[in-house]
């Protein structure tokens, strides 16, 4: 950096004085363009009684043993679900999922259109429904969080003619170029037959 004139300098130190005053249109609440990622950061959770200990079961799913699955515009990793159990339970009560992380739902054979509903999700999804031959038959873009209180009947729900399924964060599956009519390359996964209770 070269030296400043005298000039240069006495303008830099009333400058740095003088305190800066918001623009009477801002609100404090919103946040600048220079303050905004580059990444899409998943958007602050929203709260369910039914979530005690989120940070656990974000845990959880954070740590779960993935497997990389090829996108057009990379991979995701994605920690596989293959029982009733885990099915339901899915992604409630995780409150960060990272890009290109999420979950896999398997089911088992034929294709059939499977809902999915945001019970105790507490941050928006994109879901990816995928026929059993890897192709993606539909996109649910953006489906909603779940807040606090909201009834079993106004809970948000996404379904689509599919075998897998995949969870990611809202926006994900565009900007790893997945849309309806991309093929992935799953391995050969089967779903876990139902355990019977006698």
């Amino acid at each position: 950096m070269t030296k400043p004139s005298l000039l240069a300098a006495a303008l830099l130190t009333i400058l740095a004085l003088t305190p800066l005053a918001a623009p009477a249109t801002a609100s404090p609440q919103a946040p600048s363009a220079a303050a905004t990622p580059v990444q899409r950061a998943t958007p602050p959770p929203t709260t369910s009684d039914e979530c005690p200990n989120v940070a656990v079961d974000t845990n959880k799913f954070l740590s779960g043993k993935t497997i990389a699955v090829r996108t057009p515009n990379g991979a995701m990793k994605l920690v596989v679900v293959n029982d009733e159990p885990t099915r339901e339970r899915g992604l409630m009560c995780v409150v960060r999922i990272p890009h290109a992380r999420g979950m896999l739902f398997v089911f088992p054979p034929p294709d059939v259109d499977e809902n999915f509903w945001m019970k105790n999700t507490l941050v928006p999804l994109d879901m990816v429904f995928v026929r059993g031959d890897g192709v993606v038959s539909r996109v649910a873009v953006n489906v909603p969080a779940t807040p606090r209180g909201t009834p079993d009947s106004e809970v948000a729900t996404a379904d689509g003619i599919s075998r897998f399924v995949i969870e990611l964060g809202a926006f994900d599956a565009a900007k790893l170029g997945i849309v309806e009519g991309t093929k992935l390359s799953l391995p050969p996964l089967q779903a876990r037959p139902k355990v019977e209770v006698k």
